[in-house]
């Protein structure tokens, strides 16, 4: 069964009487899914500290994940892509843009776990899906680690 929207045409429409059509399937995973609330965020230095107090390191060429489990059933995320590994605020936002984004669509798979990403040298010359897919290869080398097994 496939759901059907109509809005009418808007100030960006090329033709302001045009209806749109949006299709939407009922088995596809809602946009609600792939959010990256506050709470899916490290935010305070006592978060930080707590990970990097008692953590197992994955890493490869390119990410270094520092992965702590945590007593909630929804991942979080703390960035700290230093000024010394990239020098110029377009590489390091780039990078962070690419960590939120690869997290945010594999968050299934990573929760229960505390995670602070960590950048590599060399990273700005690299192509946005290689950071992506490598990012993917530690979500996966995650999954198999024998952390605590997170709730389901």
């Amino acid at each position: 069964m496939v759901h059907t929207e109509t809005t009418s045409g808007g100030l960006n429409s090329a033709n302001p009487n045009a209806e749109t059509i949006r299709q939407t399937s009922p088995s596809s995973p809602s946009l609600k899914d792939h959010t990256f609330d506050k709470s899916l965020r490290l935010l305070t230095p006592k978060d930080f500290s707590n990970v990097f107090a008692k953590a197992e390191r994955f890493a490869n060429r390119n990410w270094t994940l520092i992965v702590r489990p945590n007593d909630k059933r929804y991942p979080r995320l703390g960035l700290a892509i230093a000024k010394k590994q990239l020098a110029r605020a377009v590489w390091r936002n780039r990078v962070k843009r690419i960590a939120r984004e690869a997290f945010r669509l594999h968050k299934k798979d990573l929760s229960g776990y505390d995670i602070v990403v960590l950048g590599r040298k060399g990273m700005e010359q690299i192509d946005n899906q290689v950071l992506h897919d490598s990012f993917l290869h530690l979500v996966r080398k995650i999954r198999k680690s024998k952390l605590k097994h997170r709730p389901d």
